[in-house]
């Protein structure tokens, strides 16, 4: 995978009128008729996890997750460490399921530096998030300047010491189907107590996705946000995108014997949203069954998500 610091390669396209968008500049028609979409804080990159001491124990549930549905284009995971769960999972994804795939991982700094997240059970600085999408027919995958599939996004209006953007999102653009997707994690409410890193974040990540709107993409974009339902800081991506979990808002955490839709002792915090241009919804849920391990709460502290778009006229 790209080293840490690795950055776009290309700017938004040019934004068009709506009727341009509309007529010639539409999204190409190759893109299947059902796209699923998967997210999953997999609890990783510290040694207190369940199972980080069995990082493919991980990766193999979330191949079963895309065994069972075809569908499923992208795969967003955050919590992850490059060595033991990005790359393997891109490895499993093309020796296990159908078609051919290709991972961006993104390696976290610590806020207000420039240094990168390490992970404890590998022993190196890797920790991260990382986005997988799966090559669809006239697909035209965007390299950084290294050659690595993807791009790294910063948010650039978070106020951190020294000036610095360690916050951002790992993306994959398919250039031949104007799809760009992304996923990101916010700062957790202990570095972040304020609110103000979390609401920049969403800020930025809503601005930069409509940038390529408005260029005529198809985005999908999303991660553990770590901002519940209902929060003000979740208000700008609602602007022009749609959330997977729109009518429901599942917890996505919580104790497996509370598990479900309303568990009182859990939270949502991750999410999909797609944009309003280009996708209609089929539905998204949190997945709360899988292998027994999954099902207990053996893997992760939190839950998969999994939604299911078509592309609109």
């Amino acid at each position: 995978m790209q080293p840490a610091g690795a950055q776009a390669p290309t700017n938004p396209p040019a934004a068009k009128s709506a009727d341009a968008v509309d007529a010639a500049d539409a999204a190409p028609s190759s893109v299947p008729p059902k796209v699923g979409v998967l997210t999953w804080n997999i609890c990783g990159a510290i040694n207190s996890c369940p199972n980080s001491d069995r990082p493919s124990r991980k990766i193999n549930e979330l191949v079963d997750r895309v065994q069972d549905d075809d569908s499923i284009a992208v795969v967003m995971i955050q919590e992850a460490c490059d060595s033991l769960h990005s790359t393997p999972l891109e490895t499993a994804l093309n020796r296990d399921t159908s078609g051919e795939w290709v991972v961006r991982h993104r390696t976290a700094k610590t806020i207000g530096t420039d240094n990168p997240v390490r992970c404890p059970r590998s022993g190196k600085y890797e920790a991260g998030v990382a986005i997988a999408m799966k090559k669809l027919p006239g697909s035209d995958l965007v390299h950084d300047g290294r050659g690595e599939p993807g791009w790294d996004m910063t948010f650039g209006s978070t106020s951190e010491p020294g000036g610095k953007h360690t916050q951002g999102a790992a993306c994959i653009e398919d250039r031949g189907n104007k799809l760009l997707a992304c996923t990101s994690h916010f700062a957790n409410k202990n570095a972040d107590p304020s609110k103000a890193l979390r609401k920049a974040s969403a800020q930025d990540f809503r601005d930069q996705a409509r940038d390529w709107q408005n260029g005529g993409y198809r985005t999908i974009i999303g991660g553990d946000l770590n901002l519940e339902p209902g929060d003000d800081g979740m208000d700008p991506l609602y602007d022009g995108n749609f959330e997977g979990d729109s009518d429901e808002k599942c917890t996505t955490t919580g104790p497996w014997y509370l598990k479900g839709c309303r568990n009182v002792a859990g939270s949502k915090l991750d999410y999909l949203f797609f944009s309003d241009y280009g996708w209609d919804l089929e539905q998204g849920r949190p997945i709360y069954v899988g292998s027994w391990r999954y099902d207990f709460g053996e893997l992760s502290d939190h839950w998969m998500l999994k939604a299911a778009v078509k592309p609109s006229a």
